[in-house]
């Protein structure tokens, strides 16, 4: 899972976000959010969920950001507070995914429509049901091949071996009650030909059917706290009343330490996914 805080203004207007999938209903809630980093400030912020929208609100250099991904509208938004401006990047229809809404299909190209996908075979893998999948895709000129075996309760890969000799694996350690919440503890082990091997443990949240904490390497986490499941007001999705609409060439000329400068990939990751 990707890991950073905040966007770039330049990636914000002219990034796009993802790939299609099907678009069932996300369940609504809002959280607070924590990400912790040895010997760094744990960084606290708000995401509001609402129907196939997401807003996020964190502090970066002493401002509040908030980030709207909007895939009703096709957009995305970034609102500066401070400066009451905003930013505003379309997105062409199909380029767009929403991180809170769980996978609706087992086929592992639904989120890759450059790769091609075929269905091998129905197993039990982990003493699951899972569907067999080989996917191939062409990278510089060259044919790459994985195999991926898909969950069918959950869609979740149990099982990848990947065309450079790595393997990822997902075991479902038990039942745990997290922060008041009954959610399935899962451990991923990805082991590369080298015998490197890398191991994450996630919390998954059969209400939410989404991650709702994570723990990476070296002592970092990420999770969701306080969650209140609920319909979210539409007008945390909007553009507030009096906001003026700025490029990144009119934001940064300005010189305030706040704006932002960058992002790396959607979503921002202050809070687990999927």
């Amino acid at each position: 899972m990707k890991r950073a805080m905040g966007l770039m203004c330049a990636a914000f207007l002219s990034t796009a976000t993802g790939s299609a999938v099907a678009s069932p209903s996300n369940v609504q809630f809002s959280a607070e959010t924590v990400q912790s980093a040895p010997n760094k400030e744990t960084r606290q912020g708000l995401i509001y969920v609402g129907d196939n929208q997401v807003r996020v609100e964190y502090q970066k250099d002493s401002q509040t950001l908030v980030e709207i991904y909007d895939m009703k509208n096709q957009r995305a938004l970034l609102l500066m507070p401070q400066q009451t401006t905003y930013m505003e990047r379309k997105v062409p229809r199909g380029e767009t995914v929403n991180p809170m809404l769980p996978p609706s299909e087992s086929n592992p190209c639904a989120a890759m429509p450059k790769a091609q996908c075929r269905q091998l075979a129905t197993e039990s893998l982990y003493g699951r049901s899972v569907t067999k999948w080989e996917m191939t895709m062409t990278h510089e000129g060259e044919s790459l091949r994985s195999l991926h075996w898909i969950d069918d309760q959950r869609h979740m890969p149990l099982r990848e071996e990947w065309p450079d000799g790595t393997v990822s694996e997902l075991l479902l350690l038990g039942q745990e009650n997290l922060n008041g919440r009954a959610t399935e503890r899962w451990q991923r082990k990805s082991t590369r030909p080298d015998g490197e091997s890398m191991q994450t443990t996630q919390w998954y949240d059969p209400e939410l059917q989404i991650a709702i904490r994570e723990e990476l390497p070296g002592g970092y986490f990420r999770e969701l706290r306080n969650i209140r499941v609920g319909p979210q007001p539409g007008s945390l999705f909007q553009i507030p009343a009096g906001y003026r609409l700025v490029t990144p060439q009119q934001q940064q000329p300005a010189g305030q330490s706040g704006a932002p400068q960058g992002r790396e990939q959607y979503p921002a990751r202050q809070y687990p996914g999927r």
